[in-house]
């Protein structure tokens, strides 16, 4: 992999966190000067029994920062039970680039923003954070939920965050173990008290970001929408490994031309359902940019320039950037005819 097209990058420093969550500062080799906002992720490249398997995570570094990720351990996670228990300084990993559409609009017009993070989904809410209390003059509410102080990331950072920019931040934390239910965790009723408690009337200045599991993820959308925010002013980050089961038909089943351009190349294939852009340019040994492969983290974005795409699930553009020609290339099909897209 070392003469891939690969990026490398290097481990040179290994924080723990928690328990079963460890940040790791990472530096970039060979001239590569990454470009990144606050809550993007990298996506790394493993090479198991001669298989490439590529997963993303978070970057918890912002601003100033050396380049730095954040890995919980997950039971079942492969990779992150590597990062978590194997990684070392010194480590060469391998990385396809940074993306991702959790990060601050570019025309915004929002007073205050609101994070709503469960377990490590604090990871890119944490960089944002740091970027916008030492670059904007944006208030801040945290509501963050986890079982117990102990297993809490960055638990102490924040406290110190919190009280150098205490008129600026503020942060509720929620624990599991605990009996009181303004204290223990989110649900749909307490997610309204507090947002009267803290947001009273009208919430149409106010940003919102969500990151945690699926579950706290769905009810933290349709608690936020059934207490009058609108879908644009929430943005949300999903991680989840598992892929789609079941891929819905597009409208138009047949095969047609996609013309690719991507870093000055041209390659022109011939897609049809059920395989995608992304999984039938693999097949035919094109290096495109993925991870989830699911419509989930946004890393296999590119921008229709003529004909049509249709995507059987899209978690990340919003409508904005659709109507700019924007598409997700896993869940991506040509339909009614060729098609051109730009990387």
């Amino acid at each position: 992999m070392a003469d891939s097209i690969f990026k490398r990058i290097q481990v040179v420093q290994i924080i723990e966190e928690t328990a079963d969550a460890k940040t790791f500062v990472l530096q970039p080799l060979d001239g590569w000067v990454p470009v990144y906002k606050p809550g993007q992720f990298i996506t790394l490249v493993f090479n198991t029994h001669g298989n490439e398997k590529r997963r993303s995570f978070s970057l918890s570094s912002a601003n100033d920062e050396p380049m730095a990720i954040t890995v919980k351990k997950i039971d079942n996670g492969e990779f992150s039970r590597w990062m978590n228990y194997k990684a070392t300084i010194g480590d060469i990993l391998f990385s396809s680039g940074i993306s991702g559409f959790f990060v601050m609009p570019e025309k915004e017009k929002y007073d205050r923003v609101v994070f709503l993070a469960a377990g490590s989904g604090i990871t890119p809410c944490f960089s944002l954070m740091k970027f916008l209390l030492q670059s904007t003059g944006k208030s801040i509410l945290l509501i963050y939920s986890n079982r117990t102080e102990a297993t809490t990331i960055f638990y102490d950072d924040l406290k110190l965050l919190e009280e150098k920019f205490k008129t600026r931040l503020t942060i509720r934390f929620l624990f599991s173990y605990k009996q009181q239910v303004l204290e223990s965790r989110l649900s749909h009723w307490l997610l309204s008290h507090l947002l009267e408690e803290y947001l009273p009337g009208n919430k149409d200045h106010t940003l919102f970001f969500t990151c945690g599991p699926a579950d706290y993820m769905i009810m933290a959308g349709i608690s936020l929408r059934s207490n009058g925010v609108s879908s644009q002013q929430i943005i949300k980050e999903d991680f989840s490994p598992l892929p789609r089961l079941i891929i819905p038909k597009p409208p138009d089943t047949n095969a047609h031309q996609v013309t690719i351009h991507i870093n000055d190349s041209i390659h022109r294939i011939k897609v049809q359902y059920p395989d995608s852009i992304t999984a039938t340019a693999k097949a035919h040994g094109i290096s495109l940019p993925y991870s989830c492969e699911a419509g989930r983290c946004g890393s296999c974005a590119a921008t229709c320039l003529s004909g049509k795409i249709w995507m059987a699930y899209n978690e990340v553009l919003m409508d904005d950037e659709i109507e700019k020609g924007r598409v997700l290339t896993c869940q991506g099909f040509p339909i009614e005819g060729d098609a051109t897209i730009q990387f």
